[in-house]
């Protein structure tokens, strides 16, 4: 059994694409890539997720009838989306299209990482040529592998390069779940906790009661609650493609502090979901000093992200670090600081130029 769910893109037809979720599917995914627009698949993905399904792929497409199939391999690690891993990538994906005769269609297989990179790759190769994600962690499933935003990091700016580049298929086979590390899973947990904050109070309850399940990797739970998320973010993206209504803004509850600890350590420390954790409670505190968002339902949002075995504090990083990485937040508009922050659970808003004071003391009060 599997759920399709449409991202239907107003401005065009042709861009629309489905969203396809099941369980033990990824071994029928060449059938499902068929006639999506090349008969010569280039993949791209990383050494981790090639080790465990990159030979499930390849004889997918193989058994599908697919002519020809290459691949690149980047090491696993948010130090891949760079301009280096960009060019290595491109001189595999130019050497396989001999001559540059062949209908090359690319397939990301990973997580955000080939995800951001390959989708990239896609939008730049031959000015752009059709990609399928296939994500295979759950912070594919219900964030990064959804939406058509591909990028690479640039020095001190998360994401800074990059363009808006629909896939022509996503197709998630949730079953993956079972080889990811607890703690990538609890990454994935803190983006689905983030659609519960900014649209549907019922995802945050769901996750509440269900803690347990989800970190034990009970299937069945997440059989619930990925398409819930997914559907979200698919209507999100729909009306708002290249974020300029402040609609899509608000996926990124949490992540203005959220990316400005991940450059401020270096990608190292802390995970996507760890920093965007740390970074919703940051933001919890801040929309409670602007007395915007209620104290008690910042106690929840800090327990059930501790109920994930997520982080609500900081350690290892200084202010002055924090606070000059998120001033290339692309968020930001003419110098001035651009927030998402919660009004309740279930509803968020964009605040434009919070007060730096109030800014310094929230971050500083989740310093250890």
């Amino acid at each position: 059994m599997f759920k399709v769910i449409n991202v239907l893109l107003k401005k065009s037809d042709d861009r629309s694409y489905k969203i396809v979720i099941g369980r033990n599917i990824l071994k029928k995914a060449g059938s499902a890539l068929k006639g999506l627009g090349g008969r010569n698949v280039f993949v791209i993905t990383d050494s981790t997720v090639n080790r465990i399904y990159g030979k499930t792929l390849h004889t997918s497409l193989k058994k599908a009838g697919f002519m020809d199939t290459g691949k690149s391999v980047v090491p696993a690690g948010e130090a891949s989306k760079s301009f280096a891993s960009f060019l290595k990538v491109q001189h595999g994906l130019y050497d396989f299209d001999k001559y540059q005769n062949k209908k090359v269609l690319i397939a990301t297989l990973g997580g955000g990482v080939p995800g951001d990179l390959g989708g990239f790759i896609a939008g730049t190769y031959k000015r752009g040529v059709n990609y399928i994600q296939i994500p295979t962690t759950l912070l594919g499933f219900v964030d990064c592998g959804l939406g058509g935003k591909t990028a690479i990091n640039f020095r001190e700016a998360k994401n800074s390069i990059g363009l808006f580049w629909q896939p022509k298929l996503v197709y998630m086979d949730i079953e993956c779940l079972r080889t990811l590390p607890l703690r990538e899973l609890q990454s994935g947990l803190a983006e689905a906790l983030k659609y519960g904050v900014i649209s549907d109070p019922a995802v945050f309850d769901f996750m509440e009661l269900n803690a347990e399940k989800l970190l034990s990797k009970d299937m069945t739970v997440y059989e619930k609650l990925i398409p819930v998320c997914v559907k979200i973010k698919a209507d999100v993206t729909s009306a708002d493609e290249r974020d300029d209504k402040d609609i899509r803004i608000m996926l990124n509850f949490g992540h203005t502090i959220g990316h400005a600890i991940e450059a401020a350590t270096n990608y190292k420390k802390y995970t996507h979901g760890e920093a965007i954790s740390i970074g919703m409670c940051i933001a919890g505190d801040i929309a409670v000093k602007l007395r915007m968002f209620r104290y008690g339902d910042l106690i929840r949002l800090e327990n059930l992200i501790e109920n994930l075995g997520l982080p609500t504090t900081l350690k290892g990083c200084k202010l002055k670090n924090i606070m000059e990485s998120m001033k290339h937040d692309k968020k930001f508009e003419a110098g001035e600081n651009r927030f998402v922050l919660p009004v309740k659970l279930g509803k968020c808003k964009v605040v434009n130029n919070v007060p730096l004071k109030v800014i310094t003391e929230a971050i500083k009060s989740r310093l250890n």
